[in-house]
């Protein structure tokens, strides 16, 4: 079970919301003012709020280009809940969760389950929430759900679960919101580089001083699991490659912009379903 409890939420009204863009306008609007928020959700629920809430969520995400022109990353994952059988849309960033009765917000009783273990690598599917109840779904319509990437409560072996844990583009949630914590504690920590030394030499020592961060954050990430682990070693799976000064450019030595540094990792994953195989024999 996870060691703490979300510790920040916030309840925001907006008047006259009529339309679908006037609440996205608003929370556009609001964001002006407070943007440190990371997972929503609003109490619409129909189709047409749900596709320009999760096309909202979407574009959250800044563009490469975007973050070095100095554009701040407040990317958002948004978690919606419908009533209807048949809805489909696909937007990253966006989980939609059915439920049969809208009263009993599954939404939030999905994050609630589920969000405590943040920023621990944790799979959405095969929790239940307090408080929901199990859909009764023809075959035909759990294939609906399923083909939309729309998470419900499912009744297995006597189990009721939420299955399949998903994005509405088919992407796992747990994997949009590890990377999203990587992004931003590899950004924390370069900042912490920059502000807590009274210079960065431009040199290899340097760049050195500022990879470590990068290296850092990964352990980090390994260390909740976010990155998968060399079972034989116990080591994070990653590699970070640190320019050298004889990798910059004059350009970048003048404007003083550090070439970049790479790397790549292995996301942790799940299982998510198992075959066991077997034979039972009786001697005589």
């Amino acid at each position: 079970m996870p060691e703490k409890l979300i510790q920040s939420i916030k309840v925001v009204g907006f008047a006259d919301i009529t339309t679908p863009e006037s609440l996205i306008a608003a929370i556009k609007e609001y964001q002006k003012s407070d943007n440190d928020w990371y997972f929503f959700m609003t109490d619409k629920s129909e189709d047409e709020y749900i596709e320009a809430l999760a096309a909202f969520a979407e574009n959250s995400e800044p563009t490469e280009i975007e973050l070095k022109s100095g554009v701040e990353d407040h990317r958002k994952v948004y978690f919606g809940q419908t009533s209807n059988k048949e809805l489909k849309v696909s937007h990253a960033r966006a989980a939609v969760i059915y439920t049969e009765n809208l009263d009993e917000h599954a939404d939030a009783a999905w994050i609630g389950a589920v969000g405590p273990w943040y920023p621990q690598y944790v799979t959405w599917k095969f929790k239940m929430p307090a408080g929901m109840t199990y859909p009764a779904l023809s075959a035909d319509e759990i294939k609906a759900l399923e083909n939309n990437s729309v998470n419900f409560v499912t009744n297995e072996y006597k189990r009721n679960y939420i299955k399949n844990g998903m994005c509405s583009d088919g992407e796992f949630i747990d994997s949009v919101i590890g990377g999203d914590w990587l992004a931003k504690e590899i950004r924390g920590r370069i900042y912490d580089v920059f502000m807590d030394n009274p210079i960065i030499p431009y040199g290899d020592n340097g760049f050195t001083q500022v990879g470590a961060a990068v290296l850092q954050a990964m352990n980090s990430a390994a260390k909740n699991n976010i990155i998968a682990v060399d079972q034989s070693t116990g080591m994070g799976i990653y590699s970070v490659v640190i320019p050298k000064w004889e990798d910059s450019t004059e350009e970048q030595r003048r404007k003083r912009i550090m070439p970049d540094i790479t790397w790549k990792a292995q996301l942790a994953g799940a299982v998510h379903s198992a075959t066991v195989r077997g034979t039972l024999s009786v001697e005589l």
